[in-house]
């Protein structure tokens, strides 16, 4: 195929060899078609190990003949297909973000009733630049700044990545070898939407060095740097916090010893445990507190993501924020320690 070599192709399946059917998200995109034919091609003669599943959001009239023509071609293909349609009420705000919600719980519900393992999107490299690009004006960390993973789980759906270091118009290109014209979502560049912004800059950004292949550079090292500090957290967890009934205890002194970065997430973690939920504190006010705790001054009442943060310089107790008369149990706890 066009700018991929057959060893190439190979590579980017050869991760999915221990799986059983897999699922293809086509939209009618460029991109998504070039995954479809990318597929073909790696199916050869077992061309039903490949569901493609395509979805009408119903938010333009353009939408049901593209969800049409995505089932026509994979059919020419010998890819099974099944159109899918989002019903019911639209949201007035957030449309885009509602939508990619729904999206993945009809493709996970249709893989579940097709025996589907897995499902592969045509995210690529330029898509992997904006989620960067726009994380970092966002301020995110670390954790953030590794962008999109190449396997991760949405709205209950295990989706995988193969084409995340692909460029796109390397994609485009296989769609034009295949004779086939792509679906054109307006939204893609419309600037009203922020990925949309961020397309529209990348080739003044290209221009000044800041190409796709660095940006995904970028990423991939954060996302090593993530692993580490993710590791280093995890093995310090047993030496520095111990339960206490239905808080968490701290020892300052050994918190006080962690690389910043690693006292970063070990708090993070801990507050979010305390509080019950996987969500993540504000990167900001979480490094506020890491910071006065690592210095060991004494905080008599701080609250953050729900939860209540009392240190007198040797020990440090998060509980869940609760009624003041909770909290004044609390405190007097950490004094009799």
């Amino acid at each position: 195929m066009p700018g991929l070599s057959e060893a190439a192709i190979d590579a980017l399946f050869a991760p999915l060899e221990g799986y059983g059917r897999l699922g293809l998200a086509v939209s009618g995109g460029p991109d998504s078609l070039a995954l479809m034919l990318l597929a073909a091609r790696q199916a050869q003669g077992a061309r039903s190990r490949f569901v493609v599943y395509t979805v009408d959001h119903g938010l333009r009239p353009e939408a049901a003949t593209e969800a049409k023509m995505v089932v026509r071609e994979a059919a020419v293909l010998g890819l099974p297909a099944r159109a899918l349609r989002w019903e019911g009420e639209k949201p007035a705000t957030g449309v885009q973000a509602a939508a990619r919600a729904a999206r993945y719980r009809l493709m996970a519900q249709a893989m579940a009733e097709d025996g589907v393992d897995l499902l592969l999107t045509a995210h690529h490299l330029g898509d992997q630049a904006e989620t960067v690009l726009m994380r970092l004006a966002h301020g995110s960390g670390i954790e953030g700044l590794r962008g999109m993973d190449r396997r991760s789980v949405v709205e209950g759906c295990e989706i995988y990545r193969p084409l995340l270091g692909i460029r796109p118009e390397i994609l485009r290109e296989i769609v034009d070898e295949a004779g086939l014209t792509p679906a054109a979502d307006p939204s893609n560049l419309d600037p009203h939407y922020e990925r949309a912004r961020w397309r529209l800059m990348l080739p003044a950004l290209e221009e000044l060095g800041l190409s796709l292949e660095r940006l995904g550079s970028f990423a991939r090292r954060m996302e090593e740097a993530n692993a580490l500090v993710h590791a280093e957290a995890e093995a310090s967890w047993p030496r520095i916090v111990a339960p206490a009934g239905t808080d968490v205890v701290l020892d300052a002194g050994r918190f006080a010893a962690l690389n910043p970065a690693v006292a970063v997430r070990l708090l993070g973690q801990v507050l979010g445990q305390v509080r019950g939920d996987r969500s993540a504190p504000p990167l900001g006010a979480l490094e506020q507190l890491a910071r006065r705790l690592q210095a060991r001054v004494p905080l008599k009442r701080r609250t953050l993501h729900g939860c209540l943060i009392l240190s007198d310089g040797d020990s440090i107790r998060v509980c869940r924020e609760g009624p003041r008369g909770g909290a004044r149990r609390a405190s007097g706890a950490l004094t009799a320690n």
